[in-house]
């Protein structure tokens, strides 16, 4: 689901991969992933959502105990290419790759 408003347009290919995987933790455990921000909003300047490789999702609505569960998972679904954070009232999904491949 994404929040009304919210601009989506030109987030990199890994980055929808990474909503589509971290939506099944989202509602394994009853909740709803909802994108409250993408290339929109307010960042810091080197902020990776101006490149589309980062995204928020609402988190305010899920109890802390199950906000841990998707955390865990998130971050273990996802791999090392990815970070996947609990930033107060969000979690920020984030396509950041550790390794150059083919080297």
């Amino acid at each position: 689901m994404i929040k009304p408003g919210v601009r989506i347009f030109g987030i990199r290919p890994e980055l929808a991969l990474a909503y589509s995987i971290v939506s099944e933790v989202f509602r394994k455990y009853g909740a709803t992933p909802v994108i409250t921000s993408c290339i929109d909003g307010k960042h810091m300047n080197a902020s990776l959502h101006y490149a589309g490789a980062a995204m928020d999702l609402r988190s305010r609505d899920i109890i802390p105990i199950t906000q841990g569960k998707i955390l865990v998972e998130g971050k273990e679904a996802l791999g090392d290419d990815f970070d996947f954070i609990l930033e107060g009232d969000h979690f920020h999904l984030e396509f950041q790759p550790k390794n150059t491949y083919g080297t």
